[in-house]
């Protein structure tokens, strides 16, 4: 038996190797009100629990989500492809290609990404999973905040 799969006396399992291919990765757009959003949800695919990992896909006019902040869980989004535009609370903020906004837990700065251009834009999303203690809240919303 490998020694690296023990552990305290104890035999580990041995975990498989989880390989994908984005181009074969269900896209889904049922969890989100808006027509021209996609997203790919990569890490529960992988099994990651700890954390999400999307990849999104945003058609011209369309929106991440309704501008929002979260209480306990962070929220990163790196710009693949496209110019799509940050909203939060200090205005609008145009993003291209290698751009990235951090959005830690807690800090009330509602935000979205649009995608105001004639093209699609792409961003990958990292967010942590705290569910039982996390309330997210919409600001320009008449509903919330809303218990996770």
């Amino acid at each position: 038996m490998d020694a690296g799969l023990r552990r305290h006396g104890e035999v580990a399992k041995a975990m498989e190797t989880r390989l994908f291919r984005l181009s074969q990765t269900e896209r889904n757009r049922s969890a989100h009100a808006d027509p021209g959003f996609s997203e790919a949800r990569l890490a529960r695919l992988a099994g990651l629990s700890q954390f999400g990992v999307n990849h999104v896909v945003l058609e011209p006019d369309a929106k991440t989500a309704l501008r929002h902040w979260h209480e306990a869980e962070d929220e990163f989004a790196y710009v693949l492809s496209g110019t799509p535009t940050l909203i939060d609370e200090n205005g609008s903020h145009a993003m291209a290609p290698g751009d990235y906004v951090g959005f830690p837990a807690g800090e009330a700065n509602g935000h979205h990404i649009v995608n105001r251009s004639d093209a699609p834009a792409t961003l990958l999303v990292v967010g942590s999973r705290r569910p039982g203690a996390e309330t997210i809240h919409y600001p320009d919303a008449d509903f919330g905040p809303i218990h996770k």
